[in-house]
């Protein structure tokens, strides 16, 4: 079974086949479904990711937290850092660190899958239009 990778880059290919060498109206219909089709293995991906990038951002929250009670806990009563002071701790603490880079991750591989949805869509209103004999 393909990559996702590998599926959109088919579709990739497919898109620039047609402005390169032309498509007929049998094929924009086929490519019309193929990328209605697209859309929802895209959709399925979109939920993968957008779950993913939810529960990190979770986990930095609770990574966080746990953080500044341990600073609170560490410097007792009527010692409390300045809020500046903890939030330097605990930016700079290497866990969080690694956790915020695996949430920016999971985001920015949400918003590449977002951009594909919408190449898909329009790339199913295209060939569908073809298909349609609309060249508008």
């Amino acid at each position: 079974m393909k990559s996702f990778e590998d599926f959109c880059a088919d579709l990739e290919a497919k898109i620039q086949a047609t402005y390169q060498e032309g498509v007929t109206m049998e094929e924009a219909e086929k490519l019309a479904a193929e990328f209605l089709n697209a859309q929802l293995q895209v959709s399925k991906e979109l939920k993968r990711a957008d779950l993913d990038a939810r529960a990190r951002k979770s986990g930095v929250k609770a990574i966080r937290a746990a953080i500044y009670l341990e600073i609170l806990q560490k410097n007792g009563e009527g010692k409390k850092p300045t809020e500046a002071a903890m939030a330097a701790t605990i930016d700079s603490d290497k866990i969080v660190i690694g956790e915020q880079q695996s949430l920016d991750e999971a985001e920015v591989n949400r918003a590449e899958l977002e951009r594909y949805y919408d190449v898909f869509l329009n790339s199913h209103i295209y060939f569908r239009g073809i298909a349609k004999g609309s060249f508008n």
